[in-house]
Parts: C-alpha cells; structure tokens; sequence
C-alpha cells in the first residue's frame, strides 16, 4: 500500500518520503498531487505522465515539477515500484522561492550537490536531529537550486524537431536506467534507438543537461549514495553491482562527485560535519 512518511511541517513547505509498491492500485488510477506545488526527488525510475504534458522517466538525475491540483497517471519501471522525497510548496512559498508559479517545466536536472543536499537533509530529519529553523532553511535552499534553471527561459524551437528530440533523449534515459551495470558504448546505443551516435550525444545533453557517460554515472553514484547506509561494508560487491570495475575506480568516483569518500557518508555521526560543507 502507498505511504507518506512526514519528515518535516512548517506554515511554508513539508519534506516528507514517499512509497508506492508495485501492487499499489494508483498505478491503475488517474492520481492527484494535491493542493501544493510538489518539488519530487525520485529514488527509483518511474514513468510520469502529468495530464496534458508529455510523459517523463522520473530518475535519481531529476527533479520532477508538479503545479497545485496536478493530476498525473505513473507506469512501473522499477521492480520495486516508486520512491521519492518531496517537498510541498505553498503558494506563498512559491512566490519567494521562484517568483510564482505555475511551473511551466515538469522535470530540471539536478546537480551532484543539490542530490547530496537533499540526500543529507532526509537523514537529518529521520533523526530528529537538527532544529525546524534550521531544516526549513536547508529545505528552501534546496528548493532553490531546483528551481533557478526554471527561470531561465529558452528561445523555442520547432514543436516537431523539440517533441523529436525530447522523445529521443527519453528513450536513451529509459536505456541507460534500466540496468546500471551494463557497459554499452555510444555507438551501441544509437544502434538501438535508430539514430547516430554524434545525434544521440547532442540531443541528449541538450534535452537533459548530461552526457550521457555522465548520466549513467550520477545514476550508479546516486544509487551508491542511497545504498550505502545499509551496506555490510563490502563496498567492492557493490561497486561492481553498480557497474565500477573496482572497490578503487568507485570510490574515487564517489568522491569526485559528492566530495567525500564513501566512508563518510556511511558514518551517521558525520551527518551533521557533512551538512556543514554541503
């Protein structure tokens, strides 16, 4: 069955964690967001499709946009169904945060510090250890790093080359997120989605701000990242789960990415130093 797990409420916004199994019937079932703009972390792949808008595949490397009273209709992807953190937004907050709504976007990437902000904040709040003064404002922070690419606005394109173009980039994200261990070259890929790989490659990093080595790494590092605070401590069976050719290569990556080694962030009494420098 579905379940919200509340992590945090203020009169401006609430963070909280969001489950839906396989089974659940909303999968079958036109879903409402709500009566608050959403800013959704996803934690496993998920196809969203917001009614009137084109259908998306939630992954790790976005974060999804939903304006008040959204209704949207969610397809399985991941085995294990849907997971995500959210926050809630009032329209006041929205104002604030992003000069008003509504949100004319369903989905902007999110950089290697803004996951490991909002990453470290769910822990925070899990353990009831920081103040809400505190937590609202890590919270809105975060919510302002999502929205910034929001604002810019880009000169339009032809509506077929754009819906072309996003549906391409669509299909490589569906690709690289179905399994992370596998080790596909650009020219596989193209093959695979009748394309050529120097398209593939720009159309990609256009439509989502990744390359596309780039994206199936922040995925393998994301997943990293989530796993880690139930990991025995073999971290060489999970680099090569995730694709690492070796306890070495992964955490050398894990640190180049977020900044810290794994070990780190393994460790809940460094929570609070880590937020500091997040």
């Amino acid at each position: 069955m579905a379940s919200v797990t509340p992590l945090l409420s203020t009169p401006t916004l609430s963070v909280g964690e969001f489950h839906c199994p396989p089974g659940d019937a909303s999968w079958r079932e036109t879903n409402r967001i709500g009566d608050r703009a959403h800013v959704v972390f996803p934690r496993r792949s998920v196809l969203i499709r917001q009614l009137g808008r084109d259908p998306v595949l939630a992954t790790p490397n976005h974060a999804m946009l939903y304006n008040a009273e959204q209704r949207y209709r969610r397809e399985l992807h991941h085995e294990l169904g849907d997971e995500s953190v959210f926050v809630e937004l009032t329209e006041d907050a929205l104002e604030q945060l992003a000069g008003g709504g509504p949100l004319r976007v369903t989905h902007v990437p999110t950089g290697k510090r803004t996951y490991l902000l909002q990453h470290l904040l769910v822990r925070q709040l899990r353990g009831r250890l920081s103040d809400e003064l505190e937590a609202e404002e890590l919270a809105s922070r975060l919510v302002l790093s999502v929205l910034a690419p929001h604002l810019v606005r880009r000169r339009p394109a032809r509506a077929r080359t754009t819906a072309d173009h996003r549906e391409l980039a669509e299909a490589a994200k569906s690709e690289v997120a179905s399994d992370l261990s596998v080790r596909r070259s650009l020219g596989e890929l193209a093959r695979k989605l009748h394309t050529s790989p120097f398209h593939l490659a720009r159309v990609f990093r256009a439509e989502t701000g990744f390359t596309l080595a780039g994206y199936r790494q922040a995925l393998r590092l994301r997943a990293a990242l989530e796993r880690l605070p139930e990991n025995d401590g073999d971290l060489s069976a999970l680099a090569l789960e995730l694709g690492f050719s070796s306890h070495s290569h992964f955490t050398a990556s894990f640190t180049r990415e977020f900044g810290v080694p794994p070990s780190a962030v393994k460790d809940p009494s460094r929570i609070r130093a880590l937020l500091d420098a997040a």
